[in-house]
């Protein structure tokens, strides 16, 4: 089952300094700029986005191309 994290909560993308490792946490997410698929920084639940860039489950969400990930502050709605 594939869950639209879009429809739950809003997205604020996150500016990051040049250089800096990509934030981690319970409010933040990162999206796929390849698939547009959205996945938690923190996952617990089994997740990926289309392409299979980002995969997440147990706490933790592996990228395999960082330069294609946005960080994003995700509020619900």
């Amino acid at each position: 089952m594939k869950i639209d994290l879009r429809s739950i909560y809003r997205f604020a993308p996150l500016e990051l300094p040049a250089g800096e490792p990509l934030p981690k946490g319970g409010d933040i997410y990162y999206e796929c700029t390849e698939c547009n698929g959205v996945v938690s920084s923190v996952s617990h639940a089994k997740a990926s986005c289309e392409c299979g860039n980002l995969n997440g489950g147990s706490g933790e969400t592996t990228i395999k191309s960082v330069d294609k990930v946005r960080p994003m502050r995700g509020k619900l709605r």
